[in-house]
């Protein structure tokens, strides 16, 4: 295992038991001020993981990390109105800040001419001025992004953690945030953005992850949850949100034994394969059908139903598996970059037990999926990356908008050839290649080519995991056998064998030094 990866594991272990001695002594002395730098903390980090991890320790911190929320944001503001106006200021501040520079600048070059004028050292430095406030712009934009990132993982977790005292006031918080989905409160188009949407939507599949004997689940809150998770797949217009959301209504559905055995561990329990597949479907014709493709307004009276996402409907049958065997960990993830990334222990028998309060526990790896899991986690992961590339929120906003085009669901570079994602391209001195550089004529998606190393704002996806991905697809000789005689690409992957078979063996050599 590289250093880094060490070192964030270390850090993602600090948190955790920091969360644990935090919602311990909450009850005897004021943690709050401790919980608002935990916050802090998961703004500035860098790293994708930690940043989820001081989520969830947050989200299970009740009344004391609600408090943060409730001294930061006032009850009668509305979440989308308040990104708004602070991104309008910080764009008036780059502008103003701009401004002065563009006079200085101006000046600098007016002297230039005359005799003891400015130098080209003088120069030099005001471009590097310049460079500067980018790079500040930059850095407060990313971190305005993330907080309202986290605040969106945050609230359906804190919806179970807080007692009877704060409940109506996080209900209606959340409500607040789900309203901007709805267009009859819009009076049109949605104008909560693509990635809080998404955000939003991993909220409820955390909270969805406690088991009813979790110290933070509190039923008449899990039904708010589930209500309000139906409704937001009703008006979703993301996939990823869809693909969360299905895997969220699955872990509510899953039935838990109120009783169990003296030790504490409880049987696995299942639904019936006819119920199985019916609430899937049911679930799957909410999917997307309230509002239209970002983009692409409807056409008056037109519905605004669209084909289901290949990801989303390979997801809907995973989810149907789970609910018949009462296995989620074999069919559902919670986090697709921490599944990726440890290989965990494989799934034992139908018969076995639970003793954690978790319906998919944070040590399980990708070894417990089911192969069809696994391929779906792969490529749902290549898709992020290709997203959200370099981490602006702008154009991350873009790229998801561009992904959700009226007739077409994935990119050629996903489906029939990769070729065009490049990924063994390096950060090197000069400037990486812009998305759509190295994309197919015609490709409307502009996501190629794959972030070089180094540029992944998740992470890389790691050699072993890679590996796997090549161990899923047909021997050499398996692979002239007929179809249903061998085991099967992904059905949304069209292209041969061995161009596949060669994109994983670059991605498992990218992590290599």
């Amino acid at each position: 295992m590289m250093p880094a990866q060490c070192a964030r594991n270390a850090k993602r272990r600090v948190l955790k038991q920091l969360g644990a001695a935090l919602r311990k002594v909450s009850d005897r002395i004021d943690t709050t001020p401790l919980y608002w730098e935990l916050f802090r903390l998961g703004i500035q980090e860098p790293s994708y993981s930690i940043r989820l991890v001081v989520a969830q320790e947050f989200g299970t911190g009740g009344n004391a990390a609600f408090a943060v929320i409730r001294e930061r944001v006032g009850l009668n503001s509305d979440p989308v109105q308040e990104y708004n106006d602070r991104l309008d200021k910080l764009k008036a501040w780059k502008r103003q800040e701009y401004e002065a520079w563009s006079e200085r600048m101006g000046r600098a070059r007016a002297d230039r001419t005359s005799p003891g004028g400015v130098s080209a050292e003088d120069i030099g430095r005001l471009q590097e001025d310049r460079k500067e406030l980018n790079r500040r712009y930059r850095d407060r934009r990313v971190d305005l992004f993330r907080e309202f990132v986290m605040r969106a993982w945050m609230l359906p977790m804190l919806l179970g953690s807080v007692d009877e005292a704060h409940r109506d006031e996080a209900r209606e918080r959340l409500t607040k945030w789900l309203r901007h989905l709805d267009p009859e409160f819009t009076g049109g188009a949605p104008d909560l953005p693509l990635a809080l949407e998404a955000a939003l939507a991993q909220g409820f599949k955390y909270a969805a992850n406690r088991r009813h004997r979790h110290p933070h689940t509190y039923l008449g809150g899990r039904n708010d949850l589930i209500r309000q998770a139906e409704t937001v797949l009703q008006q979703s217009r993301c996939w990823y949100a869809q693909l969360s959301l299905l895997q969220a209504l699955c872990l509510w559905e899953l039935p838990d034994g109120a009783g169990g055995r003296p030790d504490g561990h409880q049987p696995f329990q299942r639904l019936g394969g006819a119920t199985a597949v019916g609430t899937v479907k049911r679930w799957l014709s909410m999917a997307g059908t309230v509002n239209a493709v970002p983009g692409h307004p409807a056409r008056p009276g037109a519905p605004a139903r669209r084909r289901l996402h290949p990801f989303v409907a390979e997801a809907g049958d995973l989810v149907a598996l789970a609910l018949e065997t009462g296995q989620p960990e074999r069919f559902l993830w919670i986090d697709e970059k921490g599944v990726a990334d440890n290989i965990g222990a494989r799934a034992g028998s139908t018969g076995g037990y639970r003793k954690h309060s978790l319906w998919i526990a944070p040590s399980v790896g990708w070894s417990t999926l089911d192969p069809r899991a696994q391929r779906l986690v792969a490529d749902v992961l290549v898709m992020l990356n290709l997203i959200e590339r370099d981490g602006h929120p702008d154009e991350v906003e873009e790229r998801l908008a561009r992904m959700e085009q009226p007739g077409m669901s994935l990119p050629s570079c996903i489906c029939t050839d990769r070729e065009p994602l490049r990924p063994g391209l390096r950060v090197g001195t000069s400037t990486p290649p812009a998305p759509g550089s190295t994309c197919l004529p015609g490709c409307r998606f502009q996501l190629c080519p794959y972030p070089p190393r180094g540029g992944v704002p998740r992470g890389e996806i790691r050699e072993p995991f890679c590996r796997q991905q090549q161990a899923l697809l047909p021997g050499s000789v398996r692979r002239w056998l007929p179809r249903g005689l061998r085991r099967k690409t992904p059905h949304w992957v069209g292209m041969r064998v061995r161009e596949l078979d060669r994109f994983w063996d670059a991605m498992a050599r990218r992590t290599r030094d």
